[in-house]
């Protein structure tokens, strides 16, 4: 969804129901009680565009409940109406405000889905399905991508050296170095333990392997001092309509494992042609 259609819903959709709900709490008699109906509103508001529209329609809606009541109920005065509509407003901010811990429980666990909760990194189950989307989308329209392949050298002595808590630091430098040296368009994902990858669409062969390389010496320089961090890269670029997931992650942890065998710190590519 995306945010002119998340807005429209949230605004628009409020706005619809409070005018329908006002008109039929305006044509049924008073002892047919409808104006709890405003809730609805106020929570779509709440749920789509936050706290402050939630508010915004809650005073709305005391707005046009005190007028029915006062035109339709005998005996009934400002005062009195207005004594009603605080008590909805009540019930309305307790609404909104669990309405806004149930929104961001649901934001955290989606990212918690999506996400390893170390580096911020995508994971590697989101990666896949990205690198997935952007294969079907090259069917359609062939154009060059490539993945980066990464795998720290010598992981297991920085932890059995430094500490687990030096090899996280490490991990979370490295995924900073990693945002950093590449386009904003490209996916950064940790597949698990020290591997991460590099989603580059719109990528050939040549800038595919000046990015790994570029992206090599800086991991360099990410844990001033020691532990040194070096990493050996393996890069696959293809164009090829029949490519697919399995055969370029493959791929590109083949070429990183020809890149360890040559001596570490150093990068390997291969390309796939159609």
């Amino acid at each position: 969804m995306t945010r002119t259609t998340r807005h429209l819903l949230g605004i628009g959709g409020s706005a619809l129901l409070t005018l329908l709900i006002y008109v039929a709490n305006d044509l049924t008699p008073p002892q047919i009680r409808l104006a709890l109906l405003y809730l609805v509103p106020v929570l779509v508001a709440t749920w789509y565009e936050g706290i402050w529209w939630g508010i915004a329609f809650t005073l709305v809606a005391m707005a046009l409940r005190l007028a029915v009541e006062v035109e339709q109920q005998v005996g009934m005065t400002v005062a009195l109406s207005l004594v009603n509509q605080l008590s909805f407003a009540a019930v309305a901010g307790i609404a909104m405000v669990t309405f806004r811990h149930l929104r961001r429980t649901q934001e955290q666990l989606a990212l918690l889905a999506t996400h390893d909760p170390l580096t911020s990194l995508v994971n590697g189950r989101a990666f896949s399905a990205r690198l997935t989307q952007e294969l079907e989308r090259n069917r359609r329209y062939p154009r060059p991508l490539a993945l980066l392949y990464l795998d720290l050298d010598d992981f297991k002595v920085i932890n059995d050296t430094h500490g687990h808590q030096t090899g996280d630091a490490v991990l979370r430098l490295v995924a900073e170095a990693m945002r950093s040296s590449v386009r904003q368009a490209d996916v950064v994902g940790r597949l698990g333990g020290d591997e991460f990858a590099v989603l580059m669409p719109e990528t050939d062969a040549t800038l595919a392997d000046a990015a790994a390389k570029r992206l090599a010496a800086s991991l360099k320089t990410v844990f001033k001092g020691t532990p040194t961090v070096t990493a050996s890269i393996g890069v696959v670029s293809c164009s090829a309509a029949e490519a697919n997931t399995d055969e370029l992650l493959r791929k590109a942890d083949q070429a990183m494992y020809d890149a360890k065998k040559a001596g570490k710190d150093r990068v390997v590519q291969v390309e796939i042609k159609s």
